[in-house]
């Protein structure tokens, strides 16, 4: 059977063998008398009878199938072509909300751009300096608000916590007097938190314990193998 055959065509090819087959298996040879035909004959007609209402049953049997398989495919095409609709409209509306999102933050971060151009002006006219520093630190705490609200805060890192390869990134590893090996501490360059995500690494320095008694100097993780030098 050619695999490449729609399905209704497979089954009017199975039917039609069948048909033949039942032509063959019911063919009567030549009656030897005249009794023998008459009897022969009437038995073909019955066969003939019955072979042609099983035909007719199979071929209805063909065309609910054909029918049924039409109504399936049907489905099948229909169910395709809204999964492919749905996948279109969802990344429509992805795109549309990462829009907002950049839209929303940067309309509120060109805010800062206007206060840090006013205070650029007002710094060519004056040099007071008291008012200067007041107003980059009202700036500051304004832009540190407007990225609180867009789930951005500053990574706290205090000095001996635990050094974390997860928040921080070291600089540095310098011998302390006081603070165990393995401890940060200072900050170099503070790190964030998007929501609970990291954004940026808090960048320390950390301890290597109350090893200086030689006078050497701590270095970074890529240098410790490498001589120290004087503190």
């Amino acid at each position: 059977m050619d695999e490449h055959k729609s399905f209704p065509k497979r089954m009017k090819d199975i039917v039609n063998t069948y048909i033949k087959q039942e032509q063959s298996a019911h063919t009567v040879p030549p009656a030897e008398t005249s009794e023998q035909s008459e009897t022969a004959q009437q038995a073909t007609t019955t066969d003939a009878s019955a072979l042609q209402q099983r035909i007719t049953e199979l071929e209805e049997q063909l065309a609910a199938l054909t029918r049924e398989y039409n109504e399936v495919r049907e489905k099948y095409v229909r169910s395709l072509a809204e999964m492919d609709n749905l996948r279109k409209r969802t990344e429509r509306e992805k795109e549309q909300l990462v829009l907002y999102a950049t839209e929303r933050l940067f309309s509120r971060l060109v805010e800062i751009l206007d206060d840090l151009n006013a205070a650029v002006e007002a710094g060519k006219q004056s040099r007071d300096y008291d008012a200067m520093l007041n107003g980059l630190e009202m700036i500051a705490a304004k832009a540190h608000r407007i990225y609180e609200e867009h789930g951005v805060r500053p990574l706290e890192v205090q000095q001996g916590e635990p050094f974390n390869v997860e928040l921080h990134e070291a600089l540095v590893h310098v011998p302390h007097p006081e603070l165990p090996e393995g401890t940060v501490v200072q900050q170099i360059q503070r790190g964030y938190l998007f929501r609970d995500r990291v954004l940026r690494h808090a960048r320390v320095v950390t301890s290597a314990g109350n090893a200086a008694a030689d006078g050497s100097t701590g270095s970074t993780p890529s240098e410790q193998s490498s001589p120290s030098q004087d503190s």
